[in-house]
């Protein structure tokens, strides 16, 4: 090396911000997809085989509910423990316990010979699902520089829509064979996603760094300039010198971390910002092909129908995907989130099958890219040293919006109807939409330690 660059080959942020996106970043993105989608099929599932559930168990309305909730009292947890622990231990480390117990999860959820079992199945595969999401987030938002992070968060996220789409085609062949317990073992198989990430993936560099283990930090990252000096065939740029200093030497825990002066009203906003897009979200779609079957269609055509209305997911995470990097990420948000509301409303006020199924897909197809701008924020306003619990207690808060929505959903059907749920989605929707645009703070454009480096300069001036 260079004089110029041996003297910050200890900067492991500035390394990975100058190392230009090639290919590289690309397969490693592909693989953490590949888990994404694997692990987001156990939160579409419920929605397809809720009715056949119910049938066999003898489930009531509000029972039903509790099917969906049960598994987002685990992602609840999950989400709040692996964060906490992502930061202590290690991203990959959570990422492998996070995959096991879904998959294990699955089976158990297959075999269940009662409701009891079920029900503990249930909470553990969200346990397990909770767990994986921060993970995978924190660990890729760490390795692409600043001008590509938002897009590549975005295109992450946009694995969500493919695997509803995956487990709504999945649900729709095997439910016209076999039981509701087949999709569920055919969900487990997904597992085996466990042995890409313990072989190809590796321990996000930033995070070494933070803990102040910077030899094994240099040994990951020296390991990645190498893969792309062979895969552009030129030199990398000098490593710039530090922005600011990202190890943990607080001496704070975690959590209280997330409430220091500059860091509080990021972590509120995006608390807030989840729970009212989490609440809508799965308080609708838990119910969206119930709700079909109770109008007169069976099981089968149901789930059909609601697998064409998920079919503009792909298109509507793709459009915030390009965007987000052009109008930021404030400005995508506030326009997704009404949007989605506005559609909601028409959706649970359609009076033909005509309009049940555009507003269905206009719907989806702003609710789904709602995901993508959320997780690219999220994931971005917390600094590395509390980016996973950061990440993590976001989730769990919006994991409680999801963990409430169905149940209550579900309590007042008989009273509101379905307009009804459909208009409290909508209102919650405008909601987070507006308040994040209020309070929330843009970070297009900047890298991680310039959007910490911000946070720290305000807790100064507090202090001062």
């Amino acid at each position: 090396m260079s004089e110029a660059v041996l003297k910050n080959e200890d900067n492991i942020s500035g390394r990975i911000e100058r190392i230009p996106v090639t290919a590289v970043h690309w397969r490693l993105w592909l693989m953490h997809e590949i888990c994404w989608i694997l692990g987001s099929i156990g939160l579409a599932t419920g929605t397809f085989t809720l009715a056949s559930i119910a049938s066999e168990f003898a489930l009531t309305s509000t029972t039903k509910g509790l099917v969906a909730s049960i598994m987002f009292l685990g992602m609840f947890i999950g989400a709040s423990l692996s964060g906490y622990l992502g930061d202590k231990y290690g991203r990959k480390k959570m990422l492998l316990i996070s995959i096991a117990i879904w998959s294990i999860s699955s089976l158990l959820l297959a075999w269940s010979p009662n409701l009891t079992l079920f029900w503990i199945a249930r909470f553990t595969l969200g346990l397990g699902m909770g767990a994986q999401f921060p993970m995978t987030q924190s660990m890729l938002s760490e390795i692409f520089p600043a001008h590509t992070r938002g897009r590549a968060i975005c295109l992450l996220e946009g694995g969500y829509p493919t695997a509803c789409i995956i487990a709504a085609a999945i649900s729709w062949v095997l439910l016209m064979f076999v039981d509701w317990r087949v999709v569920y073992l055919v969900q487990a198989l997904g597992g085996l996603c466990f042995f890409i990430v313990y072989f190809k993936i590796p321990e996000s560099a930033r995070w070494y760094e933070m803990a102040g283990r910077i030899e094994e930090a240099k040994k990951t990252i020296e390991e990645f300039e190498k893969k792309v000096i062979a895969h552009t065939g030129k030199p990398l740029p000098a490593i710039p010198d530090p922005i600011v200093d990202v190890r943990d030497t607080s001496g704070k825990s975690k959590f209280a971390q997330l409430f220091e002066k500059g860091q509080m009203s990021k972590t509120l906003t995006l608390w807030t910002l989840w729970f009212c897009v989490l609440f809508g979200h799965y308080g609708l779609n838990s119910w969206i092909s119930d709700l079909l079957v109770s109008s007169g269609f069976n099981i089968v055509q149901s789930n059909g129908y609601v697998l064409l209305m998920y079919l503009p997911a792909i298109p509507g995470y793709l459009c915030a995907t390009y965007l987000v990097e052009i109008l930021g990420r404030k400005k995508m948000i506030l326009g997704y989130m009404v949007l989605a509301a506005v559609f909601c409303y028409f959706y649970g006020s359609s009076t033909t099958f005509a309009q049940l199924i555009l507003f269905g897909c206009l719907m989806q197809f702003f609710m789904f890219g709602m995901w993508s701008l959320i997780y690219t924020y999220a994931a971005e306003v917390f600094p590395t040293k509390i980016r996973s619990t950061g990440c993590g207690t976001t989730s769990s808060a919006g994991r409680f919006g999801a963990l409430i929505a169905p149940t209550m959903f579900g309590i007042l059907l008989p009273y509101i109807g379905s307009s009804g749920v459909f208009n409290i989605g909508a209102a919650v929707f405008v909601l987070g939409g507006v308040l994040t645009m209020i309070f929330g703070v843009e970070t297009k454009g900047k890298t991680l330690e310039e959007i910490q480096a911000q946070s720290e300069e305000v807790k100064r001036a507090h202090a001062s």
